[in-house]
């Protein structure tokens, strides 16, 4: 009893070292279950080859056993014919025995070729189990490697300081903000020396409309001049000069 429980202790660690070794190295397992079935899988290979053998001699026993009991019927029928009854009678027993020889040969050939398929089609069926085992190995190994970067990629992150990502981040934003004001009094200031320039076109306009509406006042209120040969004859009339009319 203390011995019993001495090994089921050894074996329960044992079992859980295994465990844990298989976790660290789960493409081992893969290859460790890969070679476990190709093992088996050549076994399996080895015992349909000598069903296939077996069946393949019982087919040739049977081919010589049916020719036999052809040649032991005929030659039964001859001794029949010449009245050698004891040869005849011989000779049917041995027809007899060869009739039944045959008849084990086909149920025996039967169940072997029965076998046969069978084993051929386990071969099939167990190789294809092999190769998706196979594919499966490559697709799981590829899943644990991106899950095995992803944690490292988590691990690095949290090991990263939350207080010093907060403080980079208030200065990022600070920075920012510093650079929109100063863009945002830039264009302050070009729009005020813009506005400046608007007003003084607008003024200068303004002006020149307005000297031009006194000039055109001025010279609305303005009589209208005599002509120059109002005061060419008015000078003639009194100097005694008469203008002679054209």
């Amino acid at each position: 009893m203390f011995l019993s429980r001495i090994l089921n202790l050894i074996g329960g660690k044992l079992r859980r070292w295994l465990k844990a070794s298989e976790a660290r190295d789960p493409e081992a397992v893969y290859e460790a279950a890969i070679s476990d079935r190709l093992r088996r899988y050549h076994q399996l290979k080895t015992a349909a080859a000598g069903v296939i053998y077996m069946r393949n001699k019982l087919e040739r026993e049977l081919r010589s056993k049916s020719l036999e009991l052809r040649e032991v019927d005929e030659q039964a029928g001859q001794a029949a014919d010449m009245n050698e009854d004891q040869c005849a009678l011989i000779l049917i027993q041995r027809k007899h025995e060869l009739e039944a020889d045959c008849q084990r040969l086909r149920e025996e050939l039967g169940e072997l070729t029965r076998e046969a398929e069978d084993a051929k089609k386990n071969l099939v069926a167990f190789k294809g189990e092999i190769e998706k085992l196979k594919i499966e190995k490559v697709q799981m190994l590829a899943r644990l490697r991106n899950a095995q970067a992803r944690v490292r990629i988590q691990e690095a992150l949290e090991s990263l300081s939350y207080d010093e990502d907060v403080r980079a981040l208030e200065e990022v934003r600070e920075s920012i903000q510093r650079m929109l004001a100063q863009a945002g009094v830039n264009r302050e200031v070009g729009d005020s020396e813009l506005g400046a320039k608007l007003d003084e076109i607008r003024r200068r306009n303004a002006e020149s409309k307005a000297a031009a509406e006194l000039a055109e006042l001025k010279r609305r209120r303005r009589p209208p001049l005599a002509p120059m040969d109002i005061f060419t004859q008015a000078a003639d009339a009194v100097n005694g000069h008469p203008r002679a009319n054209d």
